[in-house]
């Protein structure tokens, strides 16, 4: 995912991108429990927004909310919207993997575009599917 960002920032592009964390019932961020923003929505606020230096971090409290949604409401910079994790969504899909096991499972999805492996160098590849990407008139992958 990150060669595919670095990728399409180079062609200057402005790039979200939504990751969904499959933990269900776990600690769904990877952010201590002891931060202010993290206490304030665990003191029941339905919304903490942290900003400083150059990044703005926002915490919403849902229990479930549609990948639609998200971005409609959520995604601020549009021109590439990369999504991680939501293996049923019904958008255009690169599926990357790096072993059989992987590949076999995550095959079965639909509206696959493209599969990569990622244990070998799939630079090039990535590359050459973005610049035809890129020239389609899709709006999602």
């Amino acid at each position: 995912m990150n060669r595919i960002i670095k990728q399409l920032k180079a062609m200057d592009y402005e790039v979200s991108v939504i990751k969904h964390h499959g933990e269900i019932g776990g600690q769904e961020i990877d952010i201590p429990r002891t931060r202010d923003h993290i206490t304030y929505i665990e003191s029941g606020a339905d919304e903490s927004i942290v900003q400083g230096y150059a990044y703005i971090h926002k915490l919403r409290k849902n229990e479930s909310i549609e990948l639609k949604t998200i971005i409609d409401e959520e995604v601020t910079s549009k021109d590439i919207v990369l999504i991680e994790g939501y293996k049923q969504a019904p958008y255009d899909k690169i599926v990357l993997y790096n072993n059989h096991e992987d590949k076999e499972a995550l095959s079965q999805l639909q509206n696959i575009k493209l599969m990569v492996d990622t244990s070998v160098d799939s630079e090039q590849v990535i590359k050459e599917f973005i610049q035809i990407w890129v020239g389609d008139t899709r709006e999602t992958i």
